[in-house]
């Protein structure tokens, strides 16, 4: 057994009873202060007198006895030498220490409060015996200084724990199946007999996650004491130059320092927790944290790095945390803390929380975390916050923190969660109206892993003000954030894998966002992108590996009673990159095995399904290798009701997709029986020429216009039911040069129509039903300048956008995009009702 040598002199010094204090001591006799031999910036405790907890005397004659509650000795270092019994409560006052000795130890109290330090090993020379805490609960409801009941509260204090140093965690080197007793390793651990791992699933369901114990180690073989009961898969694979790695990770949960509430924890789901505040400094390190967290309970968290500023000086890393009843990690109006190779395991809600959106400067590296899962309401569990339904393992509320390199793995939500607020939340909201965090550039965000859940990525519904409910969140980071006008600060997701995700590998909401390097497979969608100026680039999609997944009695969209190997409605098309909104782009990026079956259709490229909202037609694919046989792209039939389904339309501007650069592929009614369109039916769509625009029409005055028919010259015609919310708003794709007749329902008063995005000399024919004599108005600027001048139907061609034609009911419009700008808008309007 290795002994710190620190450890060893104060055991001398405990035997001598003359240690090291007499100095202090004999200057208080004699009246004399002796020269401070402290190095600066070393703990007020660090070279108090050491007395045993053994030792009577160290008590004034009387060892604590069961159920007292204790409070150490002013001004001195109690070294935990025996077990005590169990403790109503422990306090270590400011100026005291309580370290553990190196031996087998176990500390039982219904609390710890410490305002000194709590020391059990150090950095220098880590822990090598046994150490528990274990936080009892006979005196249920206690409030300790406002921290709650089973807390291990440091309240301006210091808190040293430092296990021996294991390897957390590594991956599996082959596929281990399901009856079988043996893992092998990517790496040779030094785990030993009896620990406890967790084994990721790494299929669709999180459930797959089990909890296995180690029976013995050879080398990077792990032989289990049971067999396991899922298979879980090893799979390296390389395509175009790309990499995917499917491989099961194996997180080490036994620690030799362990934080637990007693067994009855497991019932009342009322766990541990430790809560860090003040001007507390915290280092931990090879510390298990299990039975922790307090189910429905606000700040009642494993571990709760609370408002203290910045924590430069505190770490939390190569730890482990499971069998949570609420959350793992929260740093709460915390900054600078480092995160480090920790591993979770079973918690409640979400795991790693960055609570309020104040919190900047984070190092979140190399963890793994497994088996998140959403409050069970047959438990007599509620979230604390409406996401915690839908839980993420990270949840980022600032962009100014580092999250690189980690795992999250059978997560019933979202594996990173990037929440952005508008303001900080919560306590973080006095003092942070300065803050935009929804216009921060991003810290960095890199080589992170997300498989067997729901979404791997979402940068998306961030909260509201008030903190607990989420809203659309639109991420348009700015050099300047103050100023929503100041140049963009481009944000690039790097290096990002994702695969078994039921939902979406990565879907991103914003402006100027790249996602890069990444590689989505086994997903329902690999990416989506609600945004603008944003690309996904230099990555790779794959439809479905050798990883099939093991057949579930269950279904996304909830059971119908089959069992299919991908648990979301049989019917679903998967797709690797999937346009919305725009513009958005997919560039050099390697796709394979998107195959349609006879279940369910697949294709490297699609739309958003069922989409009410409009889309950009000049969305592009660019630099697109295909590295197989796959279905390039497929557009399933519109819903009657969804007008974006209508008007799905991209370019493939290099050819990349179509074999032809410069063609557009497009599903639009309106759009695909123009004479030059070859149609591909097994895409759903067809090849066209020409350049293309989203049109769109509003009534001003709110009046309601649906549905309104939309008609080419050939005769085609879709009916749009409107934007959802107020149904007042429309858009579909048209062609540029081509002629469209609009007819809404109902008649207005005000109309705006319009396009842009495009360049000077574009030019769009349209055709209004009117009653009376319209006034006209040109690009938003409604004065005598910008009004359009009437003229004769015949005339309308050779004008440049400043005039219309009226003809039996009819009005005849000519959009032309001026010099210098990129869009054409005209209002109309009844005589003098344009304000």
């Amino acid at each position: 057994m290795r002994v710190p040598r620190l450890t060893v002199a104060l055991a001398l010094c405990t035997l001598l009873l003359s240690c090291g204090g007499t100095s202090a001591e004999t200057g208080a006799q004699t009246g004399s202060t002796p020269p401070s031999t402290t190095p600066p910036g070393t703990p007020p405790t660090a070279n108090l007198p050491s007395a045993a907890w053994s030792d009577p005397a160290t008590w004034g004659g009387t060892l604590p006895a069961a159920g007292a509650n204790v409070t150490l000795p002013a001004g001195k270092r109690v070294i935990l030498d025996v077990s005590p019994p169990a403790l109503a409560g422990l306090t270590v006052p400011a100026g005291s220490a309580l370290e553990f000795a190196e031996k087998d130890l176990t500390l039982q109290s219904e609390w710890l409060m410490v305002h000194g330090e709590l020391r059990i090993g150090s950095e220098a020379a880590p822990f090598t015996h046994d150490a528990d805490i274990i936080l009892t609960n006979t005196t249920p409801d206690e409030n300790v200084m406002n921290m709650g009941d089973r807390v291990l509260g440091i309240m301006d204090g210091t808190l040293e724990l430092h296990g021996q140093t294991r390897l957390p965690w590594t991956r599996l080197n082959a596929t281990a199946n399901a009856g079988s007793s043996t893992l092998t390793l990517e790496r040779a651990p030094d785990w030993t007999p009896g620990s406890t791992l967790t084994l990721a699933s790494t299929d669709f369901d999180p459930g797959q996650t089990e909890q296995v114990v180690v029976q013995r180690v050879s080398g990077t073989q792990v032989t289990l004491a049971t067999p396991l009961r899922f298979t879980h898969w090893a799979q390296t694979t390389t395509l175009g130059g790309h990499t995917l790695v499917e491989r099961a990770e194996v997180g080490l949960l036994t620690r030799n320092i362990r934080v637990a509430a007693s067994e009855d924890a497991m019932q009342s789901q009322l766990g541990a927790h430790v809560m860090i505040m003040g001007a507390a400094t915290a280092h931990i390190e090879g510390t298990e944290f299990t039975r922790v967290g307090q189910v429905n309970t606000l700040r009642r968290y494993p571990v709760h790095f609370h408002r203290l500023g910045s924590a430069a000086g505190s770490y939390f890393r190569d730890n482990s945390i499971h069998q949570s009843f609420n959350r793992c990690l929260v740093v709460h109006g915390t900054s600078d803390l480092r995160v480090q190779d920790n591993v979770t395991y079973d918690n409640v809600g979400h795991c790693i929380f960055l609570e309020d959106g104040d919190e900047t400067g984070t190092q979140i590296t190399g963890n793994l975390v497994t088996l998140v899962r959403r409050p069970d309401k047959e438990k007599g569990q509620t979230p604390l916050l409406d996401s915690d339904n839908d839980p993420a393992g990270y949840w980022v509320s600032h962009p100014a923190n580092t999250v690189k390199n980690n795992v999250a793995a059978g997560v019933e939500g979202s594996g990173f969660w990037l929440a952005f607020p508008e303001h900080p939340t919560g306590l973080g909201a006095a003092g942070g109206a300065a803050i935009w965090n929804r216009r921060t550039p991003l810290g960095a965000f890199d080589g992170n892993v997300a498989h067997s859940g729901d979404r791997g990525l979402n940068v998306d519904n961030g909260p509201q003000a008030d903190g607990t409910h989420t809203e659309t969140t639109y991420y348009m980071p700015r050099v300047n954030p103050a100023d929503e006008k100041s140049a963009p600060a481009p944000a690039a997701f790097t290096n990002f894998t994702a695969y078994k995700q039921r939902d979406q590998g990565a879907w991103l909401r914003g402006e100027h966002l790249t996602l890069n390097g990444a590689a989505l497979a086994d997903n329902a969608v690999g990416a989506t992108f609600a945004a603008d100026q944003t690309a996904l680039t230099g990555s790779l999609l794959v439809g479905e590996t050798a990883n099939v997944g093991t057949p579930q009695p269950w279904e996304k969209t909830g059971a119908r009673g089959r069992s299919l190997p991908r648990p979301w409605d049989a019917t679903f098309p998967i797709r690797g990159y999937q346009f919305y909104d725009g513009h958005v782009s997919i560039r050099d990026t390697a796709l394979a095995a998107f195959h349609p079956d006879s279940v369910r259709q697949a294709s490297g490229l699609g739309y958003l399904t069922q989409n009410a909202f409009s889309i950009d037609p000049a969305n592009a694919a660019q630099g697109v290798t295909w590295l197989d046989d796959s279905l390039p792209v497929y557009l399933p039939p519109a819903e009657p009701d969804k007008d974006g389904d209508k008007a799905a339309t991209f370019l493939d501007a290099d050819g990349s997709v179509t074999g032809t650069a410069g063609k557009t592929v497009t599903a639009s009614a309106l759009l695909r029986d123009a004479p030059d369109c070859v149609a591909r039916p097994a895409w759903g769509a067809s090849v066209c020429g020409g350049t293309y625009a989203r049109l769109w029409l509003n009534d001003v005055t709110g009046s309601k216009l649906a549905p309104l028919h939309a008609s080419n010259a050939r005769g085609s015609g879709i009916d749009l039911t409107g934007t959802p919310d107020d149904f007042t708003s429309f858009s579909t794709s048209v062609r540029l040069g081509e002629a469209y007749a609009l007819v809404p329902s109902a008649a207005s008063t005000h109309l705006r129509l319009g396009f842009d995005g495009r360049a000077p000399g574009d030019t769009l024919r349209l055709t209004l039903p009117v009653t009376g004599t319209p006034i006209l108005y040109r690009d938003w600027w409604i004065d005598e300048r910008n009004r359009l001048k009437q003229v004769p139907l015949a005339s309308l061609d050779a004008t440049t956008g400043d005039s219309y034609a009226l003809n039996g009911g009819t009005l005849y419009l000519k959009l032309v995009v001026r010099p210098g700008t990129d869009f054409a808008v005209l209002d109309v309007c009844k005589a003098a009702l344009c304000q």
